[in-house]
């Protein structure tokens, strides 16, 4: 039996979490972040026809982060396959030789690694353009550049000799490990706002369609594997997340996170102040509040429809 819930009781829900948490204080904000003001809290949903829900803050400014991963994972699915973006995302490939320690380092070495392996091979300019452009499709407008962020992300990586690790630890990557570093630094710079990534959610919701641009972004057979992707880093954003909230979300050290609902809606909040695990405390609160108000879950059978 098809699932129906109304626009507004989505509208009330949204309300309702905001000022559930507006007043939380909780959690410190990442130190190489600089916030416009610490008690920001914006929240954002994009249902899967264009419809949008703001409350707050929701078009404050704050680093994309790890949700970097979306995009990147986005053009490996469709540079590669499934199979492919399974080694080159995470898997050792068979020429490691049994070597692939992970290095210990402040950024993934994983999405490095997947960074790395956007194509063309060496030609860094080229990664940026499909990974800015690929960006600016899934959310219908261009993300900024924090070039103080990227130039203090730069110099920590370079403290720590962040690069030189790989090939200390034998961990394979498929293009120049300096320059691949550089290029994820760059990324994670980028300036979004949860409305920005909540449009991003919504177009892997609509199957690779970016319901506001009317633009293809990429094929809809790829959705299930990013969401898939978005559910396995879930466990990141808190403790039983994906069992509490019911909800693939993924989150990055800006303060910001967005989940998808397939084929129904994205929802994303944003608020500086991050928990031991590097997730915003009152975003992550409320995408939980929310999915348990509206009672909906990924791991529910029916199909949900929204009515006006």
């Amino acid at each position: 039996m098809d699932r129906r819930i109304k626009f507004s009781e989505i509208r009330d829900a949204v309300n309702a979490a905001y000022e559930e948490y507006k007043s939380l204080k909780e959690g410190a904000a990442d130190s190489r972040v600089e916030a416009s003001k610490h008690d920001a809290f914006g929240i954002s949903v994009a249902l899967a026809d264009g419809t949008v829900i703001n409350k707050g803050d929701s078009d404050a400014q704050f680093p994309i982060g790890q949700i970097l991963r979306i995009p990147v994972a986005s053009i490996l699915l469709a540079q590669n396959g499934v199979d492919n973006l399974l080694k080159k995302s995470g898997v050792c490939a068979s020429h490691c030789n049994g070597k692939d320690k992970k290095p210990k380092m402040e950024f993934s070495p994983r999405m490095v690694r997947a960074v790395s392996a956007i194509e063309p091979t060496g030609d860094f300019d080229s990664k940026w353009n499909f990974v800015e452009n690929r960006m600016i499709d899934l959310m219908g407008s261009a993300p900024q550049l924090d070039l103080k962020l990227y130039e203090n992300l730069k110099q920590q990586a370079a403290e720590n000799k962040t690069a030189e690790q790989f090939g200390e630890d034998g961990y394979y990557l498929y293009d120049d490990a300096f320059k691949s570093l550089d290029l994820l630094l760059k990324g994670m710079s980028m300036k979004v706002s949860a409305q920005q990534l909540a449009e991003m959610g919504a177009t892997i919701a609509a199957d690779g369609v970016n319901p506001f641009t009317r633009k293809i972004v990429f094929d809809g057979a790829l959705s299930q594997r990013i969401v898939g992707m978005m559910a396995q880093a879930s466990r990141r954003v808190q403790h039983a997340w994906l069992v509490k909230a019911g909800l693939p979300a993924v989150a990055g050290f800006g303060g910001g996170v967005v989940g998808v609902i397939p084929g129904v809606m994205a929802v994303a909040a944003y608020s500086p102040e991050l928990n031991e695990r590097g997730t915003s405390v009152k975003a992550a609160n409320a995408l939980q509040y929310i999915m348990n108000k509206l009672q909906l879950s990924v791991f529910g059978s029916a199909k949900v429809m929204v009515e006006q």
